[in-house]
């Protein structure tokens, strides 16, 4: 018997020393959740939608603008018409925008800075990441939401004000719409680039 023990510790400390030795740093291969990636880049690209990075700060305190407002109005539901056919799998949606402080002009070159202020679906996420959709004049603003990790953990608030930085240098100047999606009232407005 205590050779079948230690048989099996010497095979536990020769696997786990291989194992850290020769492990690829990163997240591992999640074979499913990369082809949904795979797929959706791969139609959003077909219908002419290119992701632009961003720069976004969160949770961020309401500014007061030195230029004038842009116009804000509520927006459809969800993802749109034209935007939905293109995720193999739906994100995880924001609750709702209630809130956005952005400027109607930019000149070309500097940073296009937008606050929203998003709830929740519920206590038990947060915010993952912002992704930005741009085709042709028009930008698709996405903020997904995430589980908290843990059982126990739930958000202090179920709304927050996040910053999102936008370059404008490879914009052409001209008129600009975005829209930043939610499952419920979203917002959308334009500002132009100078």
């Amino acid at each position: 018997m205590k050779w079948v023990v230690l048989a099996i510790v010497v095979g536990l400390a020769g696997y786990t020393a291989v194992n850290l030795y020769y492990r690829k740093p990163g997240r591992g291969y999640r074979p499913y959740q990369d082809a949904q990636d795979r797929a959706t880049t791969a139609r959003l690209l077909a219908a002419g939608w290119h992701k632009l990075p961003i720069d976004e700060r969160r949770p961020a305190e309401k500014p007061a603008l030195d230029t004038a407002p842009a116009a804000i109005t509520r927006a459809a539901v969800g993802l749109g018409a034209d935007f939905e056919p293109n995720f193999a799998e739906k994100p995880g949606l924001l609750a709702s925008v209630d809130r956005v402080i952005a400027p109607a002009v930019v000149a070309r070159g500097e940073t296009y800075t937008a606050y929203f202020t998003a709830t929740l679906p519920s206590q038990k996420t947060q915010l993952g990441n912002v992704s930005l959709y741009h085709r042709e004049h028009e930008f698709v603003l996405l903020p997904s939401s995430e589980p908290l990790p843990g059982k126990g953990l739930l958000s202090r608030w179920e709304d927050s004000t996040y910053c999102v930085n936008i370059p404008t240098a490879g914009l052409a100047p001209g008129r600009y719409r975005i829209r930043i999606v939610a499952k419920g009232p979203a917002a959308a407005w334009s500002f132009t680039v100078k």
